[in-house]
This record gives C-alpha cells, structure tokens and sequence, in this order.
C-alpha cells in the first residue's frame, strides 16, 4: 500500500494530482471488473444513498491524500491521516487509557508539524481534510456494507468514482500520448494500493489474531516513511520520526488493548470493506466483510478501507 503512495507521488510530478487520481482510480475499478464482470450493473434503490457517500468520502479522501503527499513526505502524511480511523476508533470512549493513546497521537502530531519541519501550512490542511474524509469513509463503509458483499460494493464505489472523475480529468487535459511512463506507474499504484494489498489483507486476516493484525496494521506510518526515504529519497528529522512513532504507538496500544477492533485500518484509499459497530470493527471472518486495500480500510469500525 505505501509502495503505491511513494510511487504516486511520481506520477503526481509527472501529470498532476487530478490526472493521478484518475487513473489509480479507474485502472483499480477496471481490475475489479475483469475479475467480476457480472457485477456490473445498477445497485438496489436502497444501497445507492450509501454507495454515494461512500463514493463521494472516497474520492474527496484521496484528493487530499494526493495533495497533500505532493507537498510533504509520504510518511508524515500517512501519520496525520491515520488521525481519522483513530478518531473513530476511540471516539465516545470513556476509559482513561485511550485517552492515553489519543494524548500520544497528539504529541506525535505536534512533533510533525513543528515551525521549520517539512510539513507547509497546505500540506498539513491537505492532511487533515484527508484523516476527516477517511472517518468518514469508514462511517459510510459501515452503513454500505451492511447489506452488500465487501467486494461488491468497492466495485461500485471505484466505478462510480472513476464516472465521476471522468469529466474533471478531461477538463484538465487528457495526459496520455507521451507519458507511458506515467500510465505504468498508475497501473502499479492501482495494483499495489488496491488488488494486492486486498488479497494480502485477507490472508493476513485468516492467519492471525485481530489484536496483533491491529498491531501489524499500525506500523503504516512508518513503513511509509521507510518507502518514501528509498523510493523518493525522502529524509525526515529525528523530530519528525519521534512524531512518526508516536502515532504508531498510539494506534498499536488502541488496538492491542482492545478499545478498537484493530482492523480500522486503511481501506484507505481504496476500498469499503469496512465493518463498523459502535467505534468498532466486525471481522470478516464472522461477517464476510473485507478490504479492498486503500487509502482502506478493512472491516473495522473500519474498518481499513479502503480503496
């Protein structure tokens, strides 16, 4: 998955964030729909309000993800974003040790945006509109999953998000003749930020404990930085490594102590199968749900998504 965002951002340098956007979005859809053909048609009356918000919380997400990743590292990023499913997660809790974990994701996020660190001022907006649209995405991942197959409805949710894009990506200039460069590298970020990471997902999930998957899933900060420092040479101050770590310590102790479902994860940005009850997440194993990988989300409260 972050193999994909640090790859993103060189396809953001080389045709822009709306273009990027579109084709990691339509090439994930077209994947989906060569694996289940016979999926594509209209949904039920009842699941389209859901499959709206849904889709509408998915492509505002990545918007912002994308944005903000073409102005800050990739792994501050992805640190200020995970902000969001956090919330989520320990959202109405009333023990204090999740407002333990909530007070360290806090100190984690003072350390990023220290005056003089590499975060700017739009960066960290950018960030922060896009942790709000993954709590929001998880939120609506609950209500649309709830009456369709995971699977089923991250496919409609990338179609519809692909419609939609359609016509801005037009507007802006179609970016194809001269950039194969490019369309290689939207087709690796929609496999490695999408199908991939939903079949490595699901195997994960059948093979280990919801506590230490939680746990797994909560070193996505700091895999992103490690990505963004090979793949885009992107080096971070310790400062910024402290926050980086607070963040994940944070999201580890939510999970492992149990105040969240761990899978609240990342469907970020990509994909609904996110099951959520209160602030937690149901596991696919007991209710069929999963992940498409991107920006997912999984089954959690999200859940992790996504997409």
């Amino acid at each position: 998955m972050q193999a994909g965002s640090a790859l993103a951002v060189m396809v953001i340098d080389s045709v822009g964030v709306v273009q990027a956007l579109w084709l990691r979005t339509a090439l994930a859809a077209l994947i989906l729909a060569l694996i289940r053909p016979r999926w594509i048609r209209l949904p039920a009356r009842r699941h389209r309000l859901p499959l709206l918000g849904l889709t509408i919380s998915l492509m505002a997400m990545n918007f912002c993800f994308y944005e903000a990743i073409s102005r800050a590292p990739v792994g501050m990023v992805v640190a200020i974003e995970f902000l969001g499913p956090l919330s989520v997660a320990i959202a109405g809790s009333r023990r204090l040790l999740d407002v333990f974990w909530a007070l360290a994701a806090g100190v984690g996020v003072v350390l990023l945006v220290q005056p003089g660190g590499s975060f700017t001022v739009l960066g960290l907006l950018f960030a922060l509109l896009a942790a709000t649209f993954w709590a929001a995405f998880i939120l609506f991942a609950k209500r649309t999953v709830s009456g369709m197959e995971p699977m089923r409805a991250t496919l409609y949710m990338l179609m519809g998000a692909a419609l939609v894009l359609s016509p801005v990506w037009l507007a802006t200039g179609v970016h194809i003749v001269g950039y194969g460069r490019a369309l290689l590298l939207g087709l690796a970020v929609a496999v490695l930020s999408s199908a991939l990471p939903y079949f490595l997902e699901l195997l994960a999930i059948s093979r280990v404990r919801a506590s230490t998957y939680g746990v797994l899933l909560s070193i996505e900060p700091a895999i992103a930085a490690f990505m963004g420092f090979v793949i885009l040479s992107q080096e971070l101050a310790w400062r910024e490594l402290a926050g980086i770590l607070a963040v994940v310590v944070a999201a580890a102790g939510a999970s492992w102590f149990g105040s969240v479902d761990p899978r609240f994860a990342r469907v970020r940005r990509a994909a609904p199968h996110v099951r959520a009850g209160d602030a937690r997440m149901d596991s696919p194993r007991d209710k069929g749900g999963d992940r498409e990988g991107g920006r997912g989300v999984s089954r959690r409260a999200d859940d992790k998504g996504p997409l």
